[in-house]
């Protein structure tokens, strides 16, 4: 009787077993469903490329000649991995890749006619005026508790004023957004986290419109 006992505990614990296999087979995403397949090593370079490249271009006109050869070179060697492990990519990617290659040469060619093309100085402090009130106003560091409102009111007036800009006068609207840039960076550890999400989407909206014109200008170089 007791081995009799014992052999039926033995096949519950099997059948109790396979019940809890079957049942996780049933509510375990499928193997072959490509959106629960884990993200390639080419896939998670990709991802590093993006966050990089954002964060290049939005500093984009704080870059100086030195600093742009970097960036550069690095560029180059976040490149060189994923052009070795292209074939890892799905087409989706291979798109996306394309494009941030596509911003990065944009940003490249910006670069080097800022350089070959000095703002004249009475026009940046004419520009100044136009957009923060003052020709002085970034000559002095900004406190941490007003830099959100200076973002503001730099982008509001960029909102007013840019229909009526030339591709040349976007140059001096984006040294100064460059240089409040780096007005920013000066006191960044000091500023709120609601200050720092308000400035990133002041950021964000300023980066859009000189998108859109960068596209308007080319639009009409092709036409």
């Amino acid at each position: 009787m007791l081995t009799r006992f014992k052999k039926l505990n033995t096949i519950g614990a099997v059948v109790l077993a396979l019940t809890g296999a079957f049942a996780c087979e049933r509510t375990s995403p499928s193997n072959t469903d490509p959106n629960n397949q884990p993200r390639t090593r080419a896939e998670e370079d990709l991802a590093e490329l993006r966050a990089w490249m954002d964060e290049k271009t939005e500093r984009l006109d704080s870059t100086g000649p030195d600093r742009s050869e970097q960036v550069k070179e690095e560029f180059k060697q976040r490149t060189a991995q994923l052009d070795s492990r292209l074939d890892s990519l799905s087409a989706k990617s291979k798109e996306e890749y394309k494009e941030l290659r596509r911003k990065y040469q944009n940003w490249e060619a910006r670069n080097a006619q800022r350089t070959q093309l000095p703002l004249r100085p009475e026009t940046l402090h004419r520009f100044h005026q136009i957009l923060l009130g003052s020709a002085t106003a970034l000559d002095s560091t900004i406190p941490a508790h007003q830099i959100a409102q200076v973002y503001s009111q730099f982008v509001q007036n960029v909102r007013l004023h840019r229909d009526s800009w030339t591709a040349s006068d976007w140059d001096y609207v984006d040294e100064i957004y460059g240089r409040l840039n780096q007005k920013e960076d000066l006191v960044e550890n000091q500023v709120t986290a609601k200050d720092k999400i308000k400035i990133r989407a002041l950021q964000a909206e300023y980066l859009t419109m000189e998108t859109s014109h960068d596209a308007k200008n080319l639009y009409k170089q092709v036409k």
